[in-house]
């Protein structure tokens, strides 16, 4: 569909020439002229209209049609001795009717016709002659006159639009290159700011996990929470500028819902400070267990609109709802999310996705943050295909309506109970304490979704009378009370638990008495919590296997693997890392290499560089999958690579690898990928974290040489020598961080990177530095015979050693010539490569000298 007002341009122009071509078909046949023009000129016009009705072909196919067929109606109009003194009026109008096209050519092309046909006059019919009366020539002068000035006119206010249109287009250019440039600068003081507060968070971690007073345990408690909310900032930051600059890339990889409903309702009851808020998450059983989308987005905006329900809803409450619908291509996830807040305004619903719009934002507003929520929520949702709807009734409360297209892998229900057959539930619950009806409405529809989707018997009572008659009509096997209803006869309840299971539905921080046989859901209420609690799980909220999952260190027992990569340093600190998970390690300095390797020794799992000179990681992946005839084609492979972008995963599953890792290596990203592609077999939880066996990761320096003992005398009897008592080792001096920081070094996230193992951190600053002079020879030999392809790889090696001891400035350095030289941008190499060895030297002559 066209442009409103390109429509509207278009819809005059063919009224024009309607009007023109009617004129001068009424003069044809007035002037018995030639009559074939009267259907040809019917016919153009016929055929402007049906293309501009259908809207079919280009704007500007369109428009040189109409100009055609005006320039041929006025030449045949010129063309006949009696209209001589009425061409340059109507040079006039068909001036002013296309000067709206802006288009200079069909002014030289009128000027063109115009003198044609007053040559045609002059020199064919002889209408213009030394004969024509003083007046007649007057009126020609006159005529031709103003036609040429109209025309010189009309060109000089296209010549003026079009440098208008230039200045706008530049001004366009400059705000969208401003827009592109606050969003490198957003995320770049994200960067920034996420290494010291993602400190501050463990470092309160680490507090907490000790014995405080409650005063400094309150106060840990609140610098955490401060730090988490600033982190999630942060990241709001980071997906703004990714939605801004384009490169956004939505996953598609199998995921459970569950697991997603179970991260957005963990957040609600870390994050929820209001208790009186009743928070309901209801979703169908019937949903396809297994689906395919991008699981990490979906949470995301999940997150974003509860948070927003929750910061704009002083009473009430806030429900949020997961259904389904079947489609060709899998299902359509839909989300409805609605509250009893404040509501918002139609004015405010339109302005609602601006970006840093607050619907609130006086001095006095009742919720902080910047305004990105809903614009990345939609970004999101945009990516993954999908679309949101808001809609509000005032004062009545905001309801969000969200629709996610999704593949389906495993078509069985995502909730299903052990024996439905043998549950018979009851729920109670007081209609009249909650101070909105829709509140009840939230409870009633959860319960009802619930009973259906289950198939389960259920019955619902508002009065402790219908309880009791409940019970004396059906054989129930669980009651499901409120907290309130509980503390109004919990001697009842208490008595009542020796026959039935009787449930109660409680704030967060309440707890039941001791002795208590009675069980406890803590809000918020979700579906989960209820088919988790029958089905006899201990969890209160998600599976069991997503407890274990993330929360319980562990070991890799009998697991052997192939760490590959160029550089020596990343292959200490990835042996280190995984050593300390009980994993024997293998080491390869080249793609070569590790083939070889390969089909001599069998590995359970192989860490495999991307970037490397000679065969990179793909083409050594390949080589692996075809050893001894596709042996190792199902062995877990992972990318072992600094290369976070966004769409990475998707990237190089496309390529064949099974998953990645990004450097330097994060240890909650390889536990992750650790528990997901090794057998379950191979994991072995245990409740304190595995010692960290990291004696194998640094490379055993020369043996002091012991001087040969004095020979002894013939015939003296030799004593036994007592065996030299070990002198004591000397602790190694503490690592002097304030000095690394004054080098420029983040020690805080070097060791974190070395396995929190400061004689680790100590070795690899120690290596970082010997192995600079050969390194930095390497990238100097590639530079002069300006090989960028692998000046590329190395200054990327250089990036990742950098920044596992923590020398953030020169891997950022690095970075940047890394991606001038994978796109060949020899210019920008030569301004900054002599910047970056000198960082590089100075670096190291500051480590050398700490």
């Amino acid at each position: 569909m066209r442009a409103e007002e390109q429509t509207s341009r278009h819809l005059l122009l063919a009224v024009i020439v309607t009007v023109f071509s009617g004129t001068l078909s009424l003069i044809t046949m007035a002037l018995a002229w030639e009559l074939w023009m009267v259907p040809l000129t019917g016919a153009g016009c016929l055929c402007i209209w049906l293309l501009h009705i259908a809207r079919a072909g280009s704007d500007t196919a369109y428009e040189n049609l109409c100009t055609g067929l005006l320039l041929i109606e006025f030449f045949f109009f010129g063309v006949h001795e009696t209209i001589l003194f009425d061409i340059p009026a109507v040079t006039c109008i068909l001036v002013l009717a296309l000067f709206m096209l802006n288009k200079k050519w069909i002014m030289h092309a009128i000027e063109a016709l115009f003198l044609l046909e007053l040559l045609y006059h002059g020199l064919i019919l002889h209408t213009i002659s030394r004969q024509m009366g003083r007046q007649d020539l007057f009126r020609l002068v006159l005529g031709v006159i103003v036609a040429f000035s109209a025309a010189a006119l009309a060109r000089y206010w296209i010549n003026r639009r079009n440098a208008q249109q230039v200045r706008y287009k530049r001004v366009f250019a400059e705000l969208e290159t401003a827009g592109k440039q606050n969003a490198v600068f957003l995320s770049n003081v994200s960067h920034e700011l996420r290494t010291p507060i993602n400190m501050v968070i463990g470092i309160s971690e680490v507090a907490l996990g000790k014995e405080l007073s409650p005063d400094i345990r309150a106060d840990m408690t609140s610098i955490k929470m401060a730090g988490k909310r600033l982190s999630n900032q942060i990241n709001n930051m980071l997906d703004y500028t990714e939605i801004v600059e384009g490169t956004l890339s939505p996953a598609k990889k199998e995921y459970m819902i569950t697991s997603v409903l179970n991260d957005v309702i963990t957040m609600t009851a870390l994050q929820s400070n209001r208790q009186h808020l009743e928070l309901v998450f209801d979703i169908d059983p019937k949903i396809p267990a297994s689906l395919i989308g991008d699981a990490e987005k979906i949470s995301h905006v999940l997150k974003i609109l509860v948070e927003n329900s929750i910061k704009f809803t002083e009473e009430g409450g806030i429900n949020v709802r997961i259904r389904h619908r079947r489609e060709n291509y899998g299902i359509n996830l839909i989300v409805d999310i609605r509250d009893t807040g404040i509501g918002m305004t139609d004015s405010q619903l339109t302005q609602m996705y601006n970006v840093f719009y607050q619907a609130d934002s006086g001095s006095n507003r009742l919720a902080g943050g910047l305004g990105l929520g809903l614009p990345i929520a939609q970004g999101l949702l945009t990516a993954m295909g999908g679309f949101i709807h808001f809609n509000s009734n005032g004062q009545g409360g905001l309801s969000a309506h969200i629709v996610i297209p999704q593949g389906v892998v495993d078509e069985r229900p995502c909730i299903m109970l052990n024996h439905p057959d043998r549950l018979c539930i009851a729920c109670y619950f007081r209609p009249e304490r909650y101070s909105c009806d829709e509140v009840r409405e939230y409870y009633d529809g959860l319960i009802l979704n619930l009973v259906e989707g289950l198939g389960i018997r259920g019955y619902q009572t508002h009065n402790f009378e219908g309880l009791l008659k409940l019970q004396r009509s059906y054989e129930l096997t669980h009651i499901f009370i409120a907290q309130s209803e509980y503390e109004e006869n919990p001697e009842y309840y208490e008595q009542l638990s020796d026959t039935l299971r009787i449930v109660v539905i409680a704030d967060k921080e309440y707890s039941l008495p001791s002795g208590s046989k009675l069980l406890i859901i803590h809000k918020p209420f979700s579906a989960l919590s209820v088919a988790n609690l029958l089905n006899g799980e201990t969890g209160e909220r998600g599976f069991a296997e997503d407890q274990a999952a993330g929360r319980k260190p562990f070991t890799c027992v009998g697991v052997r693997a192939l760490a590959v990569d160029d550089e020596e340093m990343n292959l200490v600190v990835a042996k280190g890392v995984l050593g300390s998970y009980g994993i024997e390690v293998d080491t390869c300095l080249s793609g070569r290499e590790a083939v070889v390797q390969c089909a001599s020794v069998p590995y359970d799992i192989i860490f495999l560089d991307h970037m490397m000179p000679g065969f990179d990681g793909v083409e050594t992946l390949k080589k692996i999958r075809e050893i001894q005839n596709g042996a190792y084609q199902d062995l877990p492979i992972i990318a072992l690579t600094a290369n976070t972008v966004s769409g990475a995963r998707e990237m190089f599953r496309s390529e064949g690898f099974t998953e990645f890792v990004p450097k330097p290596i994060e240890r909650t990203v390889l536990e992750r990928v650790l528990r997901k592609v090794l057998p379950k077999s191979s994991i072995r939880y245990s409740a304190k974290p595995p010692a960290a066996d990291l004696s194998a990761k640094i490379p055993k320096r020369a043996l002091e040489i012991v001087p040969e003992p004095w020979p002894v005398p013939a015939g003296i009897m030799q004593l036994p020598e007592e065996p030299p008592m070990p002198e004591p080792e000397a602790a190694p001096p503490p690592i002097p961080y304030d000095l690394l920081a004054q080098a420029g070094i983040n020690g805080e996230l070097g060791l974190d990177y070395c396995a929190g193992d400061e004689d680790f951190y100590r070795e690899m600053l120690r290596i970082f530095c010997t192995q600079s002079g050969e390194k930095r020879a390497e990238i100097v030999s590639l530079f002069e015979c300006a090989n960028w392809p692998d000046y590329a790889i190395k200054v990327h090696a250089l990036k990742s050693t950098a920044l596992t001891i923590g020398a953030e400035a020169l891997s950022a350095q690095a970075k940047e010539l890394e991606l001038a030289g994978k796109r060949g941008d020899a210019d920008f190499i030569l301004a900054h490569h002599s910047a970056l060895l000198n960082a590089y030297d100075k670096l190291c002559a500051r480590i050398a000298g700490i």
